[in-house]
């Protein structure tokens, strides 16, 4: 079957570990680009960071960021929007604040803020793009409107107990899910990587039985669920292979798996 749009994650997926873009990953998106395939970023991560992966590949697509609770079109017009309900987010941090195993991170419209739990948080290793973060200043929290709030940690099990603490209180409001082993992320209700594709989709006129995806964490999930095919990263979460155990495993993100098996799908030349 021929596709039309092919809906990426970065993280663990089409970027390579050190969060950089490989040529042949460059060279295999514009080459399908060329022929009239819609290449579209689905991320967790930041507007501000997904366009200077956008830039780096060099074209113009549609950006699903922070899980789709922001939209943009290839003109970086928003086109869809929603934020996390206030009230949960506070319920959160009074939790959370106080734990210096937790580090809680947050992103507005247009900022990054993080908690100052604890000062040797690891988040100066995280390759943002040159996206900067702000302390948070919890006075001002209820001033604030936020599309996506993450918490990461070494502690597994506590974060697996805060899952369990925010499905038990909010499952009717929030959507929640590991994006990794070591963080878990919440957005709205009505909003996913597969809702967000979904919207894409109409917005295109193309059918999502021509769409083929990529992921490799549970925020992936309804995106590779609904795409007429998704392909899981063989570095992907355990809890992604065995909810999914059907699909197709492809090459890691250490081989540029997503571009090789696009030159094998597309019959391209590397």
């Amino acid at each position: 079957m021929y596709y039309h749009i092919i809906s990426s994650d970065l993280d663990g997926t089409l970027l390579a570990p050190n969060s950089s873009l490989t040529d042949l990953t460059i060279n295999v998106v514009q080459s399908l680009v060329k022929k009239g395939v819609y290449f579209i970023i689905a991320t967790g991560r930041h507007y501000f960071e997904a366009i200077k992966v956008r830039n780096n590949l060099g074209i113009l697509t549609f950006l699903i960021t922070s899980n789709g609770a922001r939209i943009y079109d290839p003109y970086d017009q928003l086109v869809y929007s929603s934020n996390v309900n206030k009230y949960v987010i506070l319920d959160l941090i009074k939790l959370c604040s106080l734990d210096k195993d937790i580090l809680i991170q947050l992103y507005s419209h247009d900022s990054w803020y993080i908690s100052n739990n604890y000062s040797n948080n690891g988040v100066n290793l995280y390759n943002s793009f040159g996206f900067k973060y702000t302390l948070l200043d919890l006075k001002n929290l209820i001033f604030l409107d936020f599309n996506k709030v993450f918490f990461t940690s070494s502690n597994l099990n506590k974060l697996h107990f805060l899952q369990k603490y925010i499905l038990d209180n909010f499952k009717s409001k929030v959507n929640v899910n590991f994006s990794c082993s070591n963080c878990l992320e919440v957005v709205s209700n009505e909003v996913s990587k597969g809702n967000a594709l979904q919207l894409v989709s109409n917005l295109l006129g193309i059918s999502l039985k021509k769409c083929l995806s990529f992921g490799d964490g549970m925020n992936d999930k309804d995106m590779l669920e609904i795409s007429g095919k998704g392909c899981i990263m063989k570095n992907g979460q355990h809890f992604l292979k065995e909810s999914l155990s059907d699909f197709e495993v492809i090459g890691s993100n250490f081989e540029d798996g997503v571009a090789n098996y696009l030159i094998k799908i597309f019959n391209l030349l590397e």
